[in-house]
């Protein structure tokens, strides 16, 4: 699973090398890391947003692979929005629609 990042204005921390790979980029702008370099990134000053992908990877419930709890957060890459399971359902937060 991707995770969605922000980069840091520290020049210290961005550009950044993480098990190999080159991370970088303007200042705040998001970009999807795997899962086993976001925190390596995080404890380096990057920002978590959530976990990401397309809406087919979205996690699905007890049967999933990722199970989703009320409250949790996904950035969906197919509809270029962050979104929140809640009661049972993906919902954009700002809407209260579910998507």
């Amino acid at each position: 699973m991707n995770i969605r990042m922000l980069i840091p204005a520290n020049a210290q921390k961005n550009p950044l090398v993480v098990n190999g790979r080159p991370y970088g980029g303007t200042a705040g702008a998001p970009l999807d890391v795997p899962d086993f370099d976001a925190g390596m990134l995080e404890a380096n000053g990057w920002a978590r947003v959530a976990p990401s992908g397309p809406t087919s990877a979205r996690p699905t419930g007890a049967l999933g692979l990722y199970q989703a709890n009320n409250g949790a957060k996904f950035f969906d890459t197919t509809l270029s929005l962050l979104i929140e399971f809640t009661n049972g359902q993906w919902i954009n937060p700002a809407t209260g629609s579910a998507v």
